[in-house]
């Protein structure tokens, strides 16, 4: 039995405020604070968190009229190959980005001559980025609406029940799975793994020459992310691959639909992770929440003032005795 469709209208409705929010918070920062913004280590989160709050204001915000009213926003196959390549697309985007970032990380502090020059700053920093942020996009805007899909669109249905399109193309179904799903949760295991043994092998084997506290916060980011992800992508991925080889959908289906719904919970769930994960913005952030409430202490009592003295207007006018 999966969850009903207002339970996850309220678990949706609860995160995605303060998650967009957050979301506003370090796109700012990281997009105007110089110092974030010239970090090449920042480069990659700043597009995730990019991508995930567009993914926010289009394809949790169509989902959660969904489960309001259980009706679609707009009940056309455009739109619902629209919404279905916003969902594939921005989830891939946001799965290969942090694949990359897994990868990257072993360059930022094994590897620093690979970043020396401009030229080799543009190929092993600028040029991944831009492939991985326009490959699924391209991939998906081709899969949905250059190829044919003979599945009936399901106006009653969430994303139209239009997921399985990819899956009547053989060969883009089997890539869809390996290289846009599993794929990216490999490399993200053992790119992580593999950073935190080179980590600790380096600084057991010189000590003090490595500067551990350098690399310390790019390393708790990305385990973080990495952590986050995998806790909630994992599960759905395993089962939506083995469905596309062609196990019964009778096999797991009610459990596939409730991973797959807590799978978007990365996306509300990262912004939060990135605050966390880096001190500056902690403090930043520390420093905001501390000056609104010294403003609601600072106004309060003189709108309780305020109120008090119209109170005594009124009393005097109608010759009430307080």
């Amino acid at each position: 039995m999966t969850l009903s469709l207002i339970i996850k209208f309220w678990f949706c409705l609860i995160f995605i405020i303060p998650s967009m929010l957050c979301s506003i918070f370090n796109l700012y920062y990281f997009l105007i604070d110089r110092t974030f913004r010239q970090n090449l280590h920042n480069h990659v989160i700043t597009i995730i968190l990019l991508f995930g709050f567009i993914y926010m204001i289009t394809d949790i915000i169509w989902l959660i009229h969904y489960y309001r009213t259980n009706s679609l926003i707009s009940s056309t196959r455009t739109f619902c190959l629209l919404w279905i390549s916003v969902d594939l697309s921005g989830y891939a985007s946001i799965m290969i980005l942090t694949a990359w970032a897994s990868i990257e990380r072993h360059i930022f502090i094994f590897h620093q001559n690979l970043l020396s020059t401009s030229l080799k700053r543009f190929i092993f920093h600028y040029l991944p980025l831009i492939i991985c942020s326009i490959y699924p996009s391209t991939f998906y805007f081709i899969g949905f609406f250059a190829l044919p899909c003979t599945i009936p669109s399901n106006y009653h249905h969430e994303r139209c029940q239009l997921g399985f399109c990819l899956s009547i193309h053989e060969i883009l179904g089997t890539w869809d799975s390996s290289i846009n799903n599993i794929l990216p949760i490999f490399v993200i295991v053992i790119f992580s793994i593999g950073l935190i043994i080179r980590i600790w092998h380096k600084k057991y084997r010189i000590g003090q020459r490595f500067q551990w506290k350098k690399y310390k916060k790019m390393t708790f980011q990305l385990l973080s992310l990495s952590a986050l992800y995998l806790l909630l992508v994992l599960p759905s991925q395993i089962l939506y691959t083995a469905y596309t080889f062609g196990l019964s959908s009778d096999i797991g289906w009610d459990f596939f639909l409730d991973s797959y719904y807590f799978s978007y919970f990365t996306m509300l769930f990262t912004p939060f992770v990135s605050i966390a994960s880096l001190p500056e913005l902690r403090t930043k952030f520390r420093k905001i929440i501390q000056f609104s409430q010294r403003q609601q202490n600072t106004i309060a009592p003189e709108i309780r003032e305020m109120s008090r003295i119209k109170n005594r207007r009124v009393d005097r006018r109608t010759g009430t005795v307080q």
